[in-house]
């Protein structure tokens, strides 16, 4: 599964080397790195219902927290194009007599696509961009329990790769020449999960097949961070 990790690392790859060869701006590469705060759709351990900021947005949705990094190469002075790349991740445990269960949920994003800003002298440069690439979200849980003189551990995972798209924006302040602050960015992220069969326990103890139909999973992502 991860093969197609690899191959989106190329499409990462394959989009900096055309802004190398397409390069007719002075203006620099920016390379980007900051906190993730990932808010997805459809996971487990939702937020908590009675925390502060409490809202139908927050409730519907599991926070993940993580690192973004971004590279954008400027064929011209208001256009770029960008590779990016985020790793989210939920851990929860729960203690039990006698052991201990843990659940992560780690989701990671691969995409590029043109980015559209001010021009370089503009001390505020608010920017917009739109992405395509993929997700791949994996969850992983182990159980670790005390068995006489030893310990017993259980752990297995699951994960999918499916086709991800990412729209948003945000605003970068100049402090000087070689650096800037990413003060705010959001991007609504959704994830296209594709069709599924898998197998279920019928009536009689006979196995069927069931086909799960693909859905869209409306994740939004905020980061902020530096810019070199």
């Amino acid at each position: 599964m991860f093969h197609r990790h690899r191959l989106f690392m190329l499409l990462i790859l394959v989009v900096f080397s055309a802004g190398t060869v397409l390069a007719q701006s002075e203006r620099s590469t920016e390379v980007f790195i900051g906190y993730s705060n990932l808010q997805g759709e459809g996971l487990p351990n939702q937020n908590d219902p009675d925390n502060f900021f409490s809202n139908d947005f927050l409730n519907n949705r599991t926070t993940l927290h993580g690192v973004n990094g971004a590279v954008t190469f400027f064929p011209l002075d208001m256009f770029g194009l960008t590779g990016d790349i985020s790793f989210n991740r939920k851990s929860n445990n729960f203690d039990f007599t006698g052991g201990n269960n843990s659940a992560d949920t780690d989701v990671w994003y691969f995409m590029a696509g043109p980015t559209f800003t001010l021009p370089s002298s503009s001390r505020f440069q608010p920017f917009g961009r739109i992405m395509a690439g993929a997700a791949h979200t994996a969850f992983e849980m182990e159980q670790e329990r005390v068995v006489g003189n030893g310990t017993l551990r259980n752990s297995f995972d699951v994960g999918s790769t499916d086709f991800a798209m990412g729209v948003g924006g945000g605003l970068d302040i100049t402090v000087s020449d070689n650096f800037k602050l990413r003060v705010i960015q959001v991007d609504y992220s959704p994830i296209f999960l594709g069709d599924r069969a898998v197998t279920v326990l019928g009536q009689a103890g006979v196995l069927r097949p069931v086909q799960l139909e693909g859905q869209r999973q409306d994740n939004v992502r905020f980061s902020f961070g530096v810019i070199f």
